[in-house]
């Protein structure tokens, strides 16, 4: 497998993964709208696959663009119209896909130069690409007064469906511009895909680092705990002696600084120890992004040599 298939293959499991994460979230058990979105996004990215060939990542890009617009069509729905059957709005999160694949089948002609063209837009040119979402945002923004009225599932359908109506015209007529968007973002997304690939190796080395400095401190708050008198821990509101997997647990909560509060330590010897181990996290932290980011301009110095 080539350097170019492996990337493209990368990107297609975590956009996958992400989907599949996204509708099992979103919907309840057995929902029809996971079903929907699912279909809805392999649809699309079938289609723009077969329309427009020409560009690897462009599909992945709608992929992930249409993955956020279903989160993003959740929290509308759920923010405001908590009344509106199910049906309907499951029907209103189509238009705008609808939209864009009616606007982007017409316009194909124009799109697939863009497409071959393989070039990230830059300038003044990229950001006319942009305004197409002032009018998206507007809608969606105007929509938040509703909550604050009464008004029956029914007008609320109706405003719902007028939204997302407009919404989709919107995209239909500019869905040339959303088209050149969505190759910029997967031509960007095509170049991060080759610098992770690049930060595999340091990002191992200082994963593996991390996880040593978890080990160790949680070997030294067992060992402290069994061989010193305590109690150095209270657990869940209980002075009690540590396993070694809940030491393990405190470690990675004491290096990461979040401390959720179900082990507290006790004693000021135990304390001391988690402060030392704070500061060690610190600065491997600091140091491993320090090094990660040398060995990655190092790389790509030695590519370009």
């Amino acid at each position: 497998m080539g350097d170019g298939n492996r990337k493209l293959l990368g990107a297609v499991l975590a956009t996958g993964a992400m989907i599949v994460l996204i509708s099992f979230s979103v919907g309840d058990e057995a929902s029809f709208f996971q079903l929907m979105m699912l279909v809805s996004i392999s649809a699309s990215v079938a289609f723009f696959f077969t329309v427009f060939p020409g560009s690897r990542f462009f599909a992945i890009a709608l992929a992930n663009f249409l993955a956020i617009y279903s989160c993003i069509f959740v929290v509308f729905v759920e923010a405001n119209f908590t009344m509106v059957t199910r049906t309907l709005a499951e029907l209103a999160y189509v238009l705008p896909i609808l939209g864009f694949m009616l606007g982007t089948w017409l316009r194909r002609a124009a799109i697939r130069d863009i497409v071959v063209s393989h070039k990230v837009q830059e300038g003044s040119k990229f950001r006319r690409g942009l305004p197409w979402m002032l009018p998206v945002l507007l809608v969606g923004i105007s929509t938040f007064a509703i909550p604050g009225r009464d008004l029956s599932p029914l007008h609320q359908g109706y405003l719902l469906f007028g939204a997302m109506t407009a919404i989709a015209l919107a995209v239909f007529i500019v869905s040339s511009n959303v088209a050149a968007f969505l190759l910029d973002t997967g031509l960007v997304f095509e170049a991060f895909f080759k610098r992770v690939q690049r930060l595999t190796i340091p990002a191992f080395a200082f994963v593996t680092f991390y996880s040593i400095n978890v080990i160790v401190f949680a070997c030294f708050y067992r060992i402290l705990d069994r061989f010193s008198d305590g109690p150095h821990f209270v657990i869940e509101g209980v002075g009690r002696e540590i396993s070694f997997q809940e030491s393990l647990y405190f470690s990675i909560i004491t290096v990461s600084t979040v401390g959720y509060g179900d082990i507290v330590p006790e004693s000021v010897a135990l304390r001391a120890l988690s402060a030392i181990q704070i500061v060690f996290g610190v600065l491997l932290l600091l140091f491993g992004f320090s090094e990660i980011m040398s060995y990655s301009k190092e790389r790509g110095a030695e590519r370009q040599e």
